[in-house]
């Protein structure tokens, strides 16, 4: 009997525990409910306000795109103005009761995190990836595109005065342009092979000019080295061009 009149009045007392906390949950005041619905509105308008900005940030970027889609350094320039520019949620017209208690409220900035977002991913891509990866491949387009016989002109060579002055700066040059560039992640032998094409083209020159100085013949063997190396630099070039449009496309679908 007794046993049973102590679970009774464990069971009353659990009970009435449950019931107190129901009771502080939801005994909310006119005053707090006002509080929380004020919040609330906020929040929703602050949402919107962040969906229309990515809206009209797609566009934008889309354009620019549109309209050069080498043009890296300028996209970026548009990607980061557009994420700087979104708005920010701001506590004006809450109070700190309604913020703690309004779901939309704690939520809102998890909506322009996520609204944000491919911004955000296009931004680092063109940062870390297609703008230092084009500056390699660009380096190296202007490596490969060099032609002694466009550099030395219809001028008769009779010494290798030429070769030093006109061919032997252009080939040091678009090596040093090369050496200064790190190489892509998997590029690296590419890069290995673009600067033992540039150090055999100063060093073919400058036997060249010697022989032609001892009145010995000298043509520049090229053979299908630049236009192989050019092949795989266009290759390159566009897997970052797919890659920048999809990031794009992403934005604008996000939307």
């Amino acid at each position: 009997m007794r046993t049973r009149l102590r679970l009774a009045l464990l069971a009353t007392f659990v009970i009435g525990l449950v019931l107190s906390g129901l009771g502080s949950v939801v005994a909310k005041s006119p005053e707090q409910r006002d509080q929380i619905n004020a919040a609330d509105r906020v929040a929703q308008r602050f949402e919107a306000r962040v969906d229309d900005h990515v809206m009209a940030a797609a566009e934008k970027i889309k354009s620019q795109h549109d309209a050069d889609q080498d043009g890296y350094p300028a996209l970026l320039e548009v990607v980061q103005d557009q994420i700087a520019d979104a708005p920010r949620l701001r506590p004006g017209g809450t109070t700190a009761y309604g913020r703690d208690h309004s779901n939309d409220y704690q939520d809102a900035d998890n909506h322009r995190a996520s609204a944000v977002a491919p911004l955000k991913d296009l931004e680092a891509y063109l940062r870390a990836q297609a703008i230092p990866n084009s500056k390699f491949i660009a380096a190296g387009k202007k490596l490969v595109a060099l032609r002694p016989g466009t550099l030395l002109g219809d001028e008769a060579v009779v010494n290798g005065d030429p070769l030093r002055e006109r061919v032997l700066p252009a080939y040091e040059k678009a090596r040093d342009r090369m050496k200064d560039q790190d190489a892509p992640k998997g590029a690296e032998l590419l890069r290995l092979d673009l600067m033992t094409y540039a150090n055999d083209m100063v060093s073919m020159t400058k036997d060249g000019a010697k022989k032609i100085d001892e009145q010995k013949a000298f043509y520049f063997q090229l053979g299908d080295r630049p236009v192989e190396l050019f092949k795989r630099l266009a290759a390159m070039e566009t897997a970052i061009q797919v890659q920048v449009t999809q990031q794009v496309e992403i934005v604008a679908a996000a939307q």
